[in-house]
């Protein structure tokens, strides 16, 4: 709201008075002295002291600006100094003590902005990540003790440093430019500096018109973490690895006496069948979790464009071997005919749904393909005239040792299979998930990937 402007007019009389005091007596003094002298000089001192009034009206007209302001800034002053104000006469001592209040309010704030910083200062100072916080032109604003320890800053005497002087990684330089550029925050997974791993959370910091200000990047050490993953996947691998050989030694032998089995007496054979089927069972088992450790310690995977036709004609055959008592019959539809992705690891996703499709379906099996591209995303489905899935299962079929029927021996995987479909899946940045109306009714599953990626080389979590 607009103050008015006031007008100084105790301090305008009060030296207007005192004008008056001094001119009266001089004119009485010339009078009294001199009448002639008197007549000659009392037209001109008369305009003289009507000029004076007159230009000092105007001269004080500027104060009246000053005591529009103190007025407006009188009410976020303490209450009894507004009121100790509204009875004060003179202007200049109006100024004042609005000035001597304001100064001591503003101390105060300043004091308690101080506080506040010393108290956000030391729980920065307090995390265990690493801080940093940088203005829009990258230049450094604050980093912890965490960060500081951690991380070399490279600059010139007497210059503060800008991020590039700290790091050299285009994909960390480029999380922080993003989130200067679009307010939103981002993650990057598995940042390598200095023979350490970080995960890092880089967000927003905004002013009071939330305008983006800066950026604050928290480094989390998930080293400790890393180093631990890879001693479980080394020792799932190393396992599976070691066992494999004997079992498959055991599988030659048990397939030898299965061969010769009429030499045995008829009870024995039946144990021969069961060991030669637990032992491949076993082979299975460990070659899954093989696969699994190996795609799960996988930092980078390798993009190409795979033609989804020509995939699909490798793979047919072969889950028709798989299966010579089934009539199978493959139908597919593709809308998009590329893939950016890994062609191995593509396979043998692909290759894993159809093989579980023929496995659990009855003996006139349709299993259709289909592929689609839908803003930026490109989506694969796998859809078949199987069983379907329960609503109780089709939210854990995809974890580890899940299975839906164990009870059915003669069909019983190793509950890997869908494990490793999601975590190829989510290698390549995208999501799996399966739709099915209920038993007997079929099931779909759905892939969702990015259409476009960074070809020859993606960096994973």
């Amino acid at each position: 709201m607009r103050v008015r402007s006031s007008y100084p007019w105790f301090f305008f009389f009060r030296i207007v008075q005192l004008s008056l005091l001094i001119f009266f007596p001089v004119l009485v003094s010339i009078f009294i002295i001199d009448r002639t002298v008197f007549v000659r000089i009392l037209t001109p001192a008369l305009l003289g002291q009507a000029l004076f009034v007159f230009m000092f009206y105007r001269a004080t007209r500027p104060l009246g600006t000053i005591l529009s302001k103190v007025q407006k800034f009188r009410g976020d002053l303490p209450f009894d100094t507004t009121i100790r104000q509204l009875y004060e006469k003179d202007e200049w001592l109006k100024i004042e003590t609005a000035l001597n209040d304001a100064d001591s309010k503003f101390k105060d704030q300043i004091n308690q902005t101080k506080m506040e910083n010393e108290k956000i200062a030391a729980i920065l100072e307090s995390i265990y990540d690493a801080i940093i916080a940088i203005d829009p032109f990258e230049t450094l604003l604050f980093s912890n003790t965490n960060f500081q320890k951690n991380f070399v800053i490279k600059s010139d005497s007497g210059i503060i440093p800008k991020l590039w002087h700290i790091f050299d990684q285009p994909e960390l330089l480029e999380n922080f430019r993003r989130v200067l550029k679009d307010g939103q925050p981002k993650t990057l997974k598995s940042l390598v500096h200095n023979g350490r791993y970080y995960d890092l959370v880089v967000t927003p910091l905004r002013g009071v018109s939330d305008k983006v200000i800066g950026a604050l990047g928290a480094f989390h050490d998930v080293t400790d973490f890393k180093l631990t993953e890879q001693m479980r996947v080394d020792f799932v691998a190393n396992v599976s690895h070691e066992i494999r050989t004997p079992l498959t030694s055991i599988k030659g032998y048990s397939q030898i006496l299965f061969a010769n089995r009429e030499k045995f007496p008829a009870e024995l054979a039946g144990f021969l069948s069961k060991i030669l089927g637990n032992t491949e069972r076993m082979i299975a088992l460990f070659t899954d979790l093989l696969n699994l450790s190996v795609i799960e310690s996988k930092n980078q995977i390798g993009i190409e464009v795979v033609q989804l036709s020509p995939l699909l004609g490798i793979i047919i055959p072969n889950i028709k071997t798989n299966y010579p008592d089934k009539k199978i019959e493959f139908k597919s539809d593709f809308q998009a005919l590329t893939l950016e992705a890994d062609p191995r690891l593509i396979e043998m996703v692909l290759t894993n749904l159809i093989d579980n499709a023929c496995k659990y379906s009855g003996e006139k099996i349709t299993i259709t393909v289909l592929s689609s591209e839908v803003k930026g995303k490109t989506f694969l489905r796998v859809m078949d005239n199987g069983p379907g899935i329960a609503k109780e299962h089709i939210q854990r079929i995809f974890e580890r040792f899940y299975r839906v029927e164990s009870s059915r021996e003669a069909s019983r995987g190793t509950g890997l299979g869908l494990s490793i479909v999601k975590h190829i899946i989510m290698k390549h940045g995208g999501r799996i998930w399966a739709e099915s109306e209920g038993t007997g009714l079929g099931s779909t599953f759905v892939m969702e990937l990015p259409s476009k990626q960074i070809l020859n080389l993606h960096t994973i979590d």
